[in-house]
């Protein structure tokens, strides 16, 4: 059987994805997590020797396309090629997990995928097949409109409304009932004593506290939807998209709730013809399709 394969390289799974030619699904699997940061070359090695061993129990795999966070990573790249030198029948690229994530997201087509997670990035590929990213420079300089910057904004909120320069809703009450975030001190230990999780897990506060009509909390989801916003125009302008599909990934904007429906209007503001959409499908989906078309281009 002769098939396509897509790898979404996580940092907790491995998620492998086998399409036929007409790209739909086959066969898929599920393996351990993918990123070199904490699995070290050795564990990389044992992830890419049970994936080459998966491929080759289905068949003849055309073109293999693998997506991964830190695709620039130079050992990341080396053990890849080392670990592909064992099959050299299989053609295959290395890209980013956002451009996976694209893909699948939106099926193929040309359009942007804007990332609102713990962090926020968005990439865009128009007609001609140029691509551009923005964003993505982590919480310190960047991701702006991400669970991070919802979190450190709401315990902003939080401290002024405890310095007596702000009015104390909603908002500070559920992070000091949810979080227990009622003295200096825990507050200061959420946010500089753990990792940017911590305070991006008080994002879902803040979307709760709009939703309800806190003042604070919609003024801080106003703030953040502009910023993503900005992305998507940041994308979409250099690449000639007036008009683009936008799918929305991440958590804080799933469904219908009242950051996406922010999110949304902020973005038909600055592009106006830009259609939001849900994400069709998932990054192994998305990187199995890149390897589909990488295959039919490499054969006329």
């Amino acid at each position: 059987m002769n098939f396509y394969a897509g790898v979404d390289g996580g940092g907790t799974k491995t998620a492998v994805l086998c399409v036929n030619k007409q790209g739909e699904p086959i066969a898929s699997a599920v393996f351990g997590p993918f990123n070199i940061n904490s699995i070290g070359r050795e564990g990389l090695r044992g992830v890419m020797a049970e994936i080459l061993h998966f491929l080759r129990e289905q068949g003849q795999c055309l073109r293999l396309c693998i997506g991964a966070a830190g695709n620039g990573n130079a050992a990341l790249r080396e053990e890849i090629a080392a670990a592909m030198t064992a099959a050299p029948e299989i053609p295959y690229e290395l890209v980013g997990d956002y451009e996976i994530a694209r893909a699948g997201a939106l099926g193929g087509r040309a359009g942007l995928a804007l990332v609102a997670g713990t962090g926020s990035v968005c990439s865009g590929v128009n007609a001609a097949g140029q691509q551009l990213r923005v964003g993505g420079w982590g919480h310190l300089i960047g991701d702006g409109g991400s669970g991070y910057a919802l979190g450190r904004d709401a315990m902003r909120e939080l401290t002024l409304a405890r310095d007596g320069m702000a009015a104390r809703g909603l908002l500070c009450e559920l992070l000091e009932r949810e979080f227990a975030l009622t003295t200096r001190e825990k507050i200061v230990e959420r946010v500089y004593g753990m990792d940017k999780s911590a305070t991006a897990a008080v994002a879902g506060c803040v979307l709760r506290s709009a939703e309800a009509g806190d003042e604070a909390a919609v003024r801080i989801l106003e703030q953040n939807a502009r910023e993503l916003a900005a992305l998507a125009r940041a994308v979409a302008e250099p690449l000639g998209m007036t008009a683009p599909e936008i799918a929305l990934l991440g958590g804080l904007v799933r469904g219908d709730n009242c950051y996406r429906r922010l999110v949304t209007a902020a973005i038909e503001r600055v592009l106006p013809g830009a259609r939001c959409v849900e994400g069709a499908f998932p990054p192994d989906r998305g990187a199995a399709l890149m390897a589909k078309a990488g295959g039919e281009t490499a054969h006329g």
